[in-house]
Parts: C-alpha cells; structure tokens; sequence
C-alpha cells in the first residue's frame, strides 16, 4: 500500500513538472508566433508599399520589388517552417500531456487490472507524438 501511495505521489509530481514544461514551451510559441508577426509587419511596411510605388495601371513588378519578393520567399520559409514545427510540436505534447494528466488523475485502489492495462498501454505508445514530425523537427535544428 505504502508503494502505491509513494508510486502515485511520484507521478503527480511528475505532472507538476510536465505543466511545467508545457506552460514554459506555450509561452516560447507566444513569442515566435509575436517575432513572425513583426517580421512580417516589418517586411510589409518596409518592402512591399516600395513595390507598389509604381505608376497607375502599370501592371509589371518592378526589378527591385521582384528580387525583395525572391529574397523574402528563400529566407521567410525556413522561419515559418520553425514556427510551424514549434506550433505542431506544442499541440502534440499538450495532448499527450493531457492524456497522461487523465490517466494519472483516474489512478486509484479501485481500477480492474483491465483498466490499468489499457492505461498503460495509452501511456507507453504515446498515441498523440509522431515519430515522422519528430524526425523532421530535429533535422531542422541540426
């Protein structure tokens, strides 16, 4: 009994610090998705008004706005693509994070030995990560 008690207390606590995590992670989101906003404010207010300053009814981009566009489009994809990333992998680890706090909050004396299979097996096959996404956030990070 004593076991148990010390078992569920060591996962509670390890709750308190997925909260954590996951509070600390929600609020990097927050700022990249506010860095992208400004990046892209900046870029708007600081390039795109300078393509337009063309003469009325001229329909053909200027040079310059051209390679501003061809610039912006080989640099902005990599940052989307991290905010992107961040955003799918704070999703995924709220959910599974969401899961895990269920599971532990439904843990008690009274579980059939079914039930706390089936608790286990949700816990260990972490059915809300994807492996592929995982794979593709750490190649770009290297």
């Amino acid at each position: 009994m004593r076991n148990l008690s010390v078992s569920l207390l060591g996962l509670q606590n390890h709750i308190n610090i997925a909260r954590n995590i996951l509070e600390e992670s929600e609020s990097h989101l927050v700022d990249a998705a506010s860095v992208m906003q400004n990046a892209n404010e900046t870029f708007l207010a600081n390039e795109v008004v300078d393509c337009h300053d063309v003469l009325p009814g001229q329909s053909v981009i200027n040079n310059k706005c051209e390679d501003i566009l061809l610039q912006n489009s080989n640099l902005n994809p990599e940052h989307t693509d991290y905010a992107a990333m961040m955003a799918v992998i704070y999703n995924m680890m709220k959910q599974d994070f969401l899961m895990q706090e269920r599971i532990v909050s439904a843990l008690n004396l009274k579980l059939s030995s079914g039930e706390l299979e089936s608790y286990c097996l949700m816990w260990s096959l972490r059915p809300f990560i994807n492996d592929d996404i995982m794979h593709e956030a750490w190649k770009l990070i290297r």
